[in-house]
C-alpha cells in the first residue's frame, strides 16, 4: 500500500518540464547508436550550439504567448518577411550599417507583434484566428516583393551567426543572453508572475486587479521582438531571407513549447523546459537527416511526437 501511494506520488512529481530531458536523453543515445557521425564534434558543434538557436528563440516567443493564454500562428510568416527585410535593406544600400539593419528588422517585428497584440487583445479574435490573419497579411506582402530567395548578407553580419568569440560560437552566446534575459522577467521578475497568473484564469486575474489587457497586449509585443531576434539569426546564418525561410516555424515553436511542458490552455511552463523541447527537435531532425529519412515520414513522426506530448500533458493534469 505504502508501495503504491509513493509511486503516485513519483508520478504527480514528473512534470512534463522534467520529462523532456528523459526523452532527450533517450534520443541522444539512440543518435549515437544510430550513427557513428553524430558524436564527432563538428556535428556535436552544429546541433548543439548553432542549429538551435534560431528556433530555440522563436520557441521562448511562442511558449511566452502561450502562458499567457494565447497562440502565435504567424512567427513563420513573420521571420520569412523579416529575414527578406534584411537581405533587401542591405542590397538596396551596401553602405548600411548592421546595427541600423538590427534596429530596423527588430521594429519591424515589435509593429508586427503589435498587430497581433490588437487582433487578439484589443478586437478580442481569437488567438489562433487573429495570428493567423496576421500569418497572411506578412505572407501577401512577402510576395509582394519577391518571390525568390535574396542573398547579399555581407559578412559582418554575418559574424552572429559564424563568428566566434573566445572560441565560442558566437550564435550560442547570443542565445544564452535572450534565454537568460526571458528566465528572469518569467521567473524572477513582477512581470513573469503576471504572465503566468492571466495565462492561468483571466476572470480571477481581472478581479485581482491585474491589467489583463496590458499584459497580453505586452507578451504578443515581446515576442513579436524575440521573433525578430531569431530572424536576425537566421538571416545571418543563410546569407540572406526569402518568402520560405520561416517555413514550418509556428508549427515547430508550438512542438517545441509542448513537448517542453508549456501547456496549451497557460499558465503552465518553465523556460528551461523550452531547451529541451527545441534540442529534441534539433536532434531529432538532425539523426534522421543523417540516416537518411524521407521528409515525409519525418513529417509524420514529428507530428506523432506532438500528438503524445499533448496527450502526456492531458494526463498528467488529470
Amino acid at each position: 500500500m505504502i508501495m503504491s501511494v509513493n509511486n503516485r506520488k513519483l508520478r504527480l512529481n514528473i512534470s512534463s518540464s522534467n520529462f523532456v530531458w528523459f526523452i532527450l536523453f533517450g534520443l541522444l543515445v539512440f543518435s549515437a547508436i544510430s550513427s557513428p557521425i553524430f558524436l564527432t564534434g563538428r556535428n556535436m558543434r552544429n546541433v548543439l550550439l548553432i542549429q538551435p538557436v534560431g528556433l530555440g528563440i522563436a520557441s521562448l516567443a511562442q511558449a511566452l504567448i502561450m502562458l499567457s493564454g494565447g497562440i502565435d500562428m504567424s512567427i513563420g510568416a513573420a521571420v520569412s518577411l523579416l529575414t527578406t527585410m534584411a537581405a533587401i535593406l542591405f542590397k538596396m544600400f551596401p553602405d548600411m550599417t548592421p546595427i541600423t539593419v538590427l534596429i530596423a528588422v527588430l521594429v519591424t517585428a515589435m509593429l508586427i507583434g503589435s498587430l497581433n497584440g490588437f487582433f487578439v487583445v484589443i478586437l478580442r479574435i481569437p488567438a489562433f484566428m487573429g495570428t493567423l490573419a496576421t500569418s497572411m497579411i506578412l505572407q501577401g506582402l512577402i510576395y509582394f516583393f519577391t518571390k525568390k530567395p535574396i542573398g547579399g548578407i555581407p559578412r559582418s553580419f554575418r559574424y552572429i551567426a559564424e563568428g566566434k568569440l573566445l572560441a565560442i560560437p558566437f550564435s550560442f552566446l547570443f542565445f544564452l543572453v535572450i534565454f537568460g534575459i526571458v528566465y528572469m522577467l518569467l521567473k524572477r521578475h513582477k512581470s513573469g508572475k503576471l504572465v503566468y497568473a492571466v495565462g492561468s484564469d483571466q476572470h480571477i486575474s481581472r478581479i485581482s486587479g491585474i491589467a489583463v489587457t496590458k499584459v497580453r497586449f505586452m507578451t504578443y509585443v515581446f515576442g513579436g521582438v524575440l521573433v525578430g531576434l531569431a530572424a536576425v539569426f537566421l538571416a545571418a546564418r543563410m546569407g540572406g531571407g526569402g518568402p520560405t525561410a520561416g517555413s514550418n516555424y509556428e508549427l515547430d515553436t508550438i512542438t517545441a513549447s509542448v513537448i517542453g511542458g508549456i501547456s496549451l490552455a497557460g499558465g503552465v511552463g518553465s523556460p528551461l523546459g523550452i531547451v529541451g523541447g527545441v534540442l529534441t527537435l534539433t536532434i531529432f531532425s538532425n539523426i534522421m537527416n543523417l540516416l537518411d529519412i524521407n521528409p515525409y515520414i519525418q513529417m509524420f513522426l514529428k507530428g506523432s511526437i506532438l500528438i503524445l506530448a499533448v496527450a502526456f500533458n492531458k494526463v498528467k493534469k488529470r
